[in-house]
């Protein structure tokens, strides 16, 4: 099983409110290639007061900028196995099986939202899909969470999105 976690912790909000990216290897029969997205959790240790906080889950096209903070993708089972089909970059429009964390550039591509959600900052956001409701992402696509409006609170952000390559 090619179970991998991505992570970005403390993080201070960037420009596009995007807190994690991962694009697909272009073929589908390459690892990394097609994935099917598994847990999403968000929460922050910026602050202390409650407000509410708009999100989305997303997919992509890959045009456009999109520069991130490189994340490299880890194991969810720690002994051993290839290593993810996906790496971490910069620059996620730029090519495939990419992925990292807190975006600072972001311009152009069309965004589609798959799953939009409010939840409270000190309570934080958990999403564990039931089989049927897992978002399995093609190849040579963007999947993503991210803020629809910024939150009171841009620091002490951290994003976990855990997902299985089916390649």
């Amino acid at each position: 099983m090619r179970r991998f976690t991505l992570n970005g912790e403390n993080l201070s909000l960037g420009t596009g409110n995007i807190l994690a990216a991962i694009r697909t290897a272009a073929d589908k029969a390459t690892a990394g290639g097609e994935i099917a997205i598994n847990r999403v959790e968000i929460s922050q240790s910026g602050s202390t007061t409650s407000a509410q906080c708009r999100a989305e889950l997303f997919k992509r096209d890959t045009a456009g900028t999109l520069t991130v903070t490189s994340a490299t993708p880890a194991p969810i089972n720690p002994v051993g196995g290839p290593a993810s089909g996906i790496a971490g970059n910069t620059a996620l429009a730029g090519g495939a099986a990419r992925c990292g964390v807190n975006s600072s550039a972001d311009s152009g591509g069309a965004y589609v939202s798959l799953r939009q959600f409010n939840f409270n900052n000190l309570n934080g956001y958990m999403w564990i899909p039931t089989p049927e409701e897992r978002i399995v992402v093609p190849p040579a696509m963007i999947f993503g969470v991210r803020f629809l409006a910024a939150p009171g609170t841009t620091t002490g952000w951290t994003i976990a999105v855990d997902f299985e390559e089916l390649a």
